[in-house]
């Protein structure tokens, strides 16, 4: 569902769709009214949920080709396995980014420890466009700890960087797109101001709570869709909240999604599925998920 409101604030109400073994996700972009903000292409939520032990589901190997992805976790302990040889759990305010390129396996999911216990999961999953050229670069991944990621306090909350700059601040995660990507969490009656000059367009997705966008009531599930040439995100919470606010400079080019593989013309397309099929994106050989790395 879109709401236009007065203040030209576009609220996109996440679908629900199932992922992987069957877990559900709540799916704020694409949609129609909104395909991408900035450079991210998709936008999942994963719960929050709670799990008994061994009731954990997960997204068994599969490939992506011609995108980033960029995992955030809130709660619960994940897990990434991938065909360069990278593996290891994740846990709450941790980041795992994987530059897909021309190609990549991975399997994803919660760790031994996880499925032995249960317990809540909650996080997000957003891609990131590759800028047209660079879609054929190398695949790569990378594990970001928590204490690496620059926080920012304010009264009543702070703000998490993961990618971009704030107030002389840098978020970890730097990429082809120059995406801009932050966890804000307000406690219940506060507010905060983010100046983001330069950084083209900007979304609001809120996680948890209830928040005034611009000005705008948004609840959790929604993403809120700041007007072209915005040059701040302002925030009030309602109750408390925690929203992933994001951006960056629009798509240079029209992309084509054929499940996991983003491309920008179908020859590129069939070009990755072959390559998939004829085995040029790997093999994933399966450690134990209660090692840690």
């Amino acid at each position: 569902m879109t709401i236009a409101t007065q203040d030209a604030v576009t609220i996109i109400r996440a679908h629900r769709t199932l992922e992987g073994e069957g877990f559900e996700v709540r799916r704020a972009i694409p949609s129609r009214a909104v395909p991408a903000v900035g450079p991210f292409i998709f936008l999942d939520h994963l719960g929050p949920t709670d799990y008994g032990p061994g009731e954990a589901k997960g997204a068994p190997t599969h490939p992506h080709a011609g995108l980033e992805t960029l995992t955030y976790l809130l709660e619960g302990r994940g897990w990434h396995l991938d065909s360069l040889g990278n593996s290891g759990a994740m846990r709450p305010g941790e980041v795992q980014w994987m530059c897909a390129g021309r190609g990549i396996l991975h399997d994803e999911g919660a760790d031994e420890e996880f499925q032995r216990t249960g317990g809540r999961m909650h996080g997000v999953q957003l891609w990131i466009n590759m800028p047209r050229g660079r879609r054929h670069e190398a695949p790569a991944y990378r594990h970001v700890r928590a204490d690496a990621i620059p926080r920012l306090d304010h009264a009543g909350g702070y703000t998490k960087l993961i990618a971009g700059s704030l107030a002389g601040h840098h978020g970890p995660i730097a990429t082809f797109a120059e995406p801009w990507l932050a966890h804000v969490h307000l406690a219940a009656g506060r507010e905060t101001r983010l100046a983001l000059p330069g950084v083209s367009e900007i979304g609001v997705y809120l996680m948890a709570g209830r928040a005034r966008v611009a000005g705008t009531a948004v609840r959790d599930g929604e993403l809120a869709v700041l007007p072209a040439g915005s040059v701040e995100v302002r925030l009030a919470a309602d109750a408390p909240m925690d929203a992933i606010v994001l951006g960056g400079p629009p798509l240079d080019a029209p992309v084509i999604f054929h499940g996991p593989f983003v491309m920008n013309t179908k020859d590129e397309i069939h070009q990755a599925i072959h390559d998939f099929q004829t085995g040029k994106f790997g093999a994933i050989v399966k450690p134990s998920r209660s090692r840690l790395v």
